[in-house]
């Protein structure tokens, strides 16, 4: 316990810091967060024998980063492309080579690995680039994607907290196989409360209508406990109980970001086709 509030007492205001600066910083957290995700799954992996490639897959993870940072949207796909031909091609030379017998496995989690920490961090970084005028609150000056980030963040942070504390208090029903501790009132309570949160901040902060904010509402508050469930059976399919100890007392990158890594790209999808 103790270890989990020093984390707390010291990684909060430096995650406050590095959003409220975004750009280079934001961009460098982001990378390392996304780099040491990888690595976390490459160690689940290997904990049963599979091999992640280093090269084909690590390093695309990086580049996914360097281009949401430097405003290039446009590259995911060309780097997404090459890394998975790349990984193929890998796995066929270390069958050919070295006799690799488990291609399928090896190539496939790679690919996962690529999509779940490259891809997908990468959108966090788009978020807090997101365009667009920048709005005040409470007389202070936000840019715009801060806002939306911050959006996110407190959205998934409801669901996460409001789940817990209301499953430890009425928690009767069971709620997923995937994750035997979480409750159906739980659920229920994590999902109205992070809609609110993030529905109140989408209408308010982002000037969105409330047909917008309802629906960026929904999107957070579905995907966050979806994010954090896909974590779970993944750590349950590598026979894990934590990914890492990048956060002492609170678990590995994986750990913290998994419903950040499903409700961001969401959200930020979702404000691009509404226009918010």
């Amino acid at each position: 316990m103790f270890k989990r509030i020093l984390t707390a007492i010291i990684g909060i205001p430096i995650a406050v810091f590095i959003v409220t600066r975004g750009g280079w910083l934001f961009m460098a957290a982001v990378m390392l967060l996304a780099v040491t995700g990888w690595r976390e799954f490459a160690r689940m992996a290997a904990s049963r024998g599979h091999d992640i490639y280093i090269l084909t897959s690590a390093l695309p993870v990086f580049l996914m980063q360097a281009a949401a940072g430097f405003a290039r949207p446009d590259l995911l796909l060309p780097i997404l492309t090459v890394a998975t031909l790349g990984i193929l091609f890998e796995g066929l030379f270390r069958h050919c080579q070295y006799g690799e017998t488990d291609w399928p496995a090896h190539t496939s989690l790679s690919t996962c690995a690529l999509l779940y920490t490259g891809l997908l961090f990468a959108h966090v970084i788009l978020l807090r680039e997101y365009p667009g005028a920048g709005i005040s609150v409470l007389g202070l000056p936000f840019a715009r994607g801060e806002a939306a980030v911050w959006m996110v963040l407190l959205g998934t942070w409801a669901s996460d907290t409001f789940a817990y504390f209301f499953g430890m208090a009425f928690g009767k029903h069971k709620f997923c196989s995937v994750s035997p501790k979480k409750s159906m009132e739980g659920a229920v309570a994590g999902f109205v409360w992070s809609f609110a949160i993030t529905a109140a901040m989408a209408h308010c902060w982002l000037g969105a209508t409330a047909a917008a904010a309802c629906l960026l509402g929904l999107t957070v508050a579905f995907c966050a406990p979806v994010g954090d469930l896909v974590e779970s059976i993944l750590k349950r399919s590598f026979k894990i109980k934590d990914s890492g100890n990048f956060f002492p007392g609170h678990g590995g990158v994986l750990d913290r970001m998994d419903s950040l890594l499903f409700a961001a790209p969401a959200a930020y999808y979702v404000m691009k086709f509404l226009g918010v």
